[in-house]
C-alpha cells in the first residue's frame, strides 16, 4: 500500500533529500517550500502523512505551527510530524498543543524519521 505524504519545508536541499528517500521507500510524495503552496495542497488532497518545518522562508519563523492548526482541520486524520531545529520545551508543547503527532529535531536519520512514521501508523501496540 502507498501512503500519501506531504513534506513542507522551505529548504530545497532538504525537500529533495526527503522527497527522494521517501519515493524510494514506497511512498507518494507532495512537496511545498511556501506557506500558500502547502495549504493549497492540504485542501486538495487527503494525507496520511505531513511533514512541517516550523520556520519557512520569509516568515515569522513559527509558520509551521499555523499549519499544524490548516493541516488539522483540512486532513483530519492524517498524521503530523513537526520538523525543526529549533527546539524548545514550550515549542515542543505548543506544536502538540496544537495537534502534532510526533517532534523530530533536524538533523534527524531519514531511517530513523521513518521508523517513527511507521511506529505512528501501525498505532498504538
Amino acid at each position: 500500500m502507498t501512503h500519501k505524504l506531504l513534506v513542507i519545508d522551505d529548504e530545497e536541499t532538504i525537500v529533495f533529500g526527503l522527497k527522494r528517500y521517501f519515493q524510494h521507500e514506497g511512498y507518494d510524495v507532495d512537496v511545498a517550500q511556501e506557506l500558500e503552496e502547502a495549504e493549497a495542497l492540504l485542501t486538495t488532497f487527503q494525507y496520511e502523512v505531513v511533514l512541517v518545518d516550523l520556520a519557512l522562508r520569509d516568515g515569522s519563523g513559527t509558520e509551521g505551527l499555523e499549519l499544524v492548526r490548516f493541516a488539522r482541520r483540512a486532513n483530519p486524520a492524517a498524521l503530523i510530524v513537526m520538523l525543526t531545529g529549533h527546539a524548545s520545551s514550550d515549542l515542543r508543547w505548543e506544536a502538540f498543543h496544537r495537534g502534532i503527532d510526533a517532534f523530530v529535531e533536524k538533523p534527524t536519520e531519514l531511517e530513523h524519521l521513518e521508523q517513527i512514521l511507521e511506529d505512528l501508523m501501525a498505532g498504538p501496540q
